[in-house]
């Protein structure tokens, strides 16, 4: 049985899904799988995985610079407070920009 505690909202994945394609989309973003976790210390936190398709065009490494802050502005809205610690699983071909 799965405790209401390791439950994600709908609202939630919609909130990460809006902002992960917003921010994310035009670097191949696809989808994201959010389950409940804890961090170092133990407390409550969302692991979400977000997974993208092989682009050719290279990926600036800036494009996630306040990334955290957003979903987390997001999450507010809905009501989760658990912070978001987001993994990026992009193609292993993909290549990055290089940044100035």
């Amino acid at each position: 049985m799965t405790k209401e505690s390791e439950m994600i909202d709908e609202k939630v994945a919609t909130a990460v899904d809006d902002v992960l394609k917003a921010r994310m989309g035009r670097f191949g973003y696809t989808r994201a799988s959010i389950r409940p976790g804890e961090d170092h210390d133990g407390d409550p936190v969302l692991l979400i995985d977000a997974e993208y398709t092989y682009s050719k065009k290279p990926i600036d490494v800036r494009a996630t610079v306040g990334l955290t802050s957003e979903l987390r502005d997001a999450l507010e809205k809905v009501g989760e407070y658990r912070f978001p610690h987001v993994r990026h699983h992009f193609d292993e071909r993909q290549l990055t920009a290089k940044s100035a």
